[in-house]
């Protein structure tokens, strides 16, 4: 599915549920999509990654580590798990990739306010899009790698 369509279902998951993007997107046991208001940070819950329905928000949030090459994203309720790995996929500013390689990248997740690199990721350099697999929810970075 490509990221367009992805916009677009959330778009339409939003309309239908009244939900604006402020409130959050209600994802529950069917999984979902929720989109940030800039639809640059994207997040994929799997049907069963939820037990029930959940108001789950993403917000741009000041980038607490310095290593971080585009905009922070904190997806909530912070410290959520999910039941099974979402995917968030993260659409960066072809700019701030100038220069780097895929192996110069990785993505970190905040955890008892500790930034700590996620197992896997993947880096597109022609799409400039990073994804990876989130087990919780919580504040995202792509940073590079010292």
């Amino acid at each position: 599915m490509t990221h367009i369509v992805k916009i677009a279902l959330a778009a339409t998951i939003l309309m239908t549920t009244g939900c604006s993007e402020e409130e959050g997107t209600v994802i529950g046991p069917r999984g979902g999509v929720v989109v940030s208001e800039d639809g640059r940070f994207t997040l994929e819950i799997p049907e069963g990654a939820l037990e029930q329905e959940v108001d789950i928000t993403i917000e741009e949030v000041d980038c607490e580590t310095p290593d971080a090459i585009d905009t922070c994203y904190e997806i909530g309720p912070v410290g959520l798990p999910l039941l099974f790995p979402g995917t968030i996929i993260y659409d960066v500013d072809p700019a701030a990739l100038e220069g780097l390689t895929p192996e110069d990248l990785t993505v970190l997740t905040e955890r008892e306010e500790h930034w700590q690199p996620l197992a896997d990721h993947r880096v597109d350099m022609i799409d400039a899009e990073v994804t990876a697999s989130a087990v919780y929810l919580s504040s995202y970075a792509v940073v590079t790698i010292d």
